[in-house]
């Protein structure tokens, strides 16, 4: 499958993220790449994977800020929230034809990188380094895991209000408060008090 062709402006961030892991494409290659990928932004609460539905493309977010969550028992639980750049679904679930166990929505306006499995398939039959690739968004996903795990256990709720200030200022000022206290695992009422704490010491 081809698309039309996205301007070379647009790869900038993915080109980034892939040098941290020192890779690096030839200008032959990121042309193969433009003519097998998408560009497209999307308005707020833009469903990007739904749970329990197969997943059946790769997003990297250029701009905006996306959330993952769960629906259990009739309760929404927040898992994530990302306003970096970065890849928001995975090859594997995409390549494995299998079910997603949680949902993404665009929590802005979105520019997204889409790539579908026709093709991720052409592009690593095309590009030997695109398994470095793979690997590369497969470590940083187990990171986040990783990360998430040790916070949920180690940190009390206020410091990882404060590391979310800290690392995602974005989500701080705009995303809506039920659910960033859903991520942190609290009421809404015990953000508030959160957020009194970090306004009084500022005001000091």
């Amino acid at each position: 499958m081809r698309y039309d062709m996205v301007e070379r402006k647009h790869f900038n961030q993915v080109c980034l993220f892939a040098r941290q892991y020192g890779i690096s494409f030839t200008l032959q290659e990121l042309e193969i790449i433009r003519a097998n990928t998408q560009y497209v932004v999307l308005p707020p609460h833009s469903i990007l994977m739904e749970q329990g539905k197969l997943v059946k493309k790769l997003y990297f977010m250029n701009r905006g800020i996306a959330r993952l969550f769960r629906v259990h028992n009739g309760v929404d639980h927040t898992l994530g929230i990302e306003s970096t750049n970065y890849f928001l679904s995975t090859p594997l679930l995409l390549q494995n034809g299998q079910e997603s166990t949680c949902a993404l929505e665009s929590l802005s306006e979105i520019e997204l990188l889409v790539w579908d499995l026709p093709s991720v398939t052409i592009l690593k039959n095309s590009i030997p380094r695109m398994f470095a690739m793979e690997m590369a968004i497969m470590d940083r996903l187990l990171a986040w895991l990783q990360d998430n795990q040790v916070e949920s256990r180690c940190m009390t709720a206020e410091e990882r209000y404060y590391k979310l200030i800290a690392t995602q200022p974005k989500v701080i000022q705009s995303v809506p408060l039920k659910y960033i206290a859903s991520l942190l695992g609290i009421h809404h009422d015990s953000l508030s008090r959160i957020r009194k704490g970090v306004s009084d010491r500022g005001s000091r």
